[in-house]
């Protein structure tokens, strides 16, 4: 729910000024205007910021995944040879535990991504108060753009997901 009202109010944020050739159709955005759209992207950030601490904090506190999902060196032979059996040009799967290299690494990267996502949008949101985490980002536009590819990695990751339930 929080990365649906993110992406929507965030494409309408995009659309007052964006920084690709093409704008989002109205319709699939959430806010109605540019401040009705920050809005909604500020309601949606607390939901998004809250649900990843209590995830972290019960992730640290239960000790869950420490050994099955956390990618390490190792596990990287085994990430070919799984991105072949799901694209169904390897006929058996490759031996696993719990999880595989490549759900390992997703998991293992998702934190990433939305810790970047929620930094980029500080960065954004409030350039002149964070300026040093704006420059740090390489200024305002920049961080807009790693913004972006940062949530477009999250929703890629949902996606993914879904596409696998579905198979």
């Amino acid at each position: 729910i929080a990365l649906t009202i993110m992406v929507l109010s965030g494409l309408r944020i995009y659309n007052a000024s964006p920084m690709l050739p093409f704008k989002i159709p109205a319709d699939l955005t959430l806010g109605g205007w540019l401040a009705g759209g920050r809005q909604w992207h500020f309601f949606g950030m607390w939901l998004f910021a809250l649900n990843g601490l209590f995830y972290m904090l019960y992730t640290i506190l239960s000790r869950h995944g420490r050994r099955t999902t956390l990618f390490r060196p190792s596990d990287a032979g085994g990430l070919l040879p799984m991105v072949l059996y799901y694209l169904r040009l390897r006929k058996d799967p490759p031996p696993q535990g719990k999880y595989n290299s490549l759900q390992k690494l997703a998991y293992t990267t998702v934190p990433l991504l939305a810790l970047g996502a929620i930094l980029t949008g500080v960065a954004i949101y409030w350039p002149v108060q964070f300026s040093g985490l704006t420059r740090l980002f390489g200024q305002y536009d920049t961080a807009r753009l790693l913004h972006f590819l940062f949530m477009a990695g999250l929703v890629f990751f949902f996606l993914g997901h879904l596409v696998m339930v579905a198979i």
